[in-house]
């Protein structure tokens, strides 16, 4: 059988036609992607929509023509309530609002007047010799569980700065056991001293950091309740370790290092 020629031609042009369309579709997508430049350089990024990268809004303290007084920042309408605005106190929640503690306390928190409950402080500026909260079994347990989680990682377990980070620290981490945190007569031994330096942090002379503080972390109450823990720590090691009961007496033979399950 005998083929035309231009068939043959026009069959084996298919191919390269094929080839033409795909090599066009990997050019557009390679011009595409290097729209979004991801590799280093110093050139803007560029921008497909614009309007949408740098769409037009008012900036705080700025000016504008749009309003007859010249101000962008604009006062709400008279009688406008933001959505789901309500004040948080308990006459407006229901008896089962649990979920509202942690917001209720910040609340009040925010609000102390209170000078000693809330900077450690007397109203002469020395610091508390015993803390304003009274002392429960609730208290002492709250105080180990924030003092075990935020503190014992310098301070170790038992307080006496051999924590895991403690002992690498470039300065020595100091003992809770020593005398001037315990004697309530110095300023150093006071309830409101160890209340200020962990809310705090304390400063070498040339301003740097030598403990940071952590009142982000950690409420008034609970910083009251990390101190209550603290003089629980110095009473165990001043007492015969005969008296101790029998995990807290292995953990001071130890050497202060945690028993499993990292009690204190």
């Amino acid at each position: 059988m005998v083929h035309s020629p231009r068939k043959s031609r026009a069959s084996a042009g298919v191919p390269t036609v094929v080839a033409l369309a795909l090599a066009g579709v990997g050019l557009a997508s390679m011009l595409s992607m290097s729209g979004c430049r991801g590799d280093r350089s110093e050139n803007r990024p560029r921008q497909f929509f614009p309007d949408m990268d740098d769409s037009p809004k008012f900036k705080p303290q700025t000016q504008t023509d749009f309003f007859a007084d010249g101000r962008s920042m604009r006062p709400p309408e008279a009688g406008t309530v933001a959505f789901g605005a309500f004040p948080l106190v308990e006459e407006n929640l229901p008896a089962d609002a649990e979920w509202a503690e942690p917001f209720l306390q910040e609340r009040t928190d925010l609000l102390g007047e209170s000078t000693a409950m809330y900077t450690g402080l007397n109203d002469d500026g020395t610091t508390l010799a015993m803390m304003p909260m009274e002392l429960t079994n609730e208290l002492l347990e709250h105080g180990k569980e924030r003092f075990n989680i935020y503190c014992a990682a310098c301070h170790g377990y038992a307080g006496d700065g051999m924590g895991m980070v403690g002992r690498r620290w470039s300065a020595p981490v100091p003992s809770f056991h020593q005398a001037k945190y315990k004697d309530r007569a110095e300023p150093t031994g006071t309830d409101g001293h160890l209340f200020h330096i962990a809310r705090n942090g304390l400063r070498h002379p040339d301003g740097r950091y030598r403990m940071p503080g952590y009142g982000h972390a950690l409420s008034a109450e609970d910083t009251w309740a990390v101190v209550a823990h603290i003089r629980v720590l110095q009473q165990a090691f001043d007492n015969d370790p005969d008296s101790l009961p029998a995990e807290a007496r292995t953990q001071f033979e130890s050497g202060g290092r945690p028993t499993q399950g990292g009690g204190s």
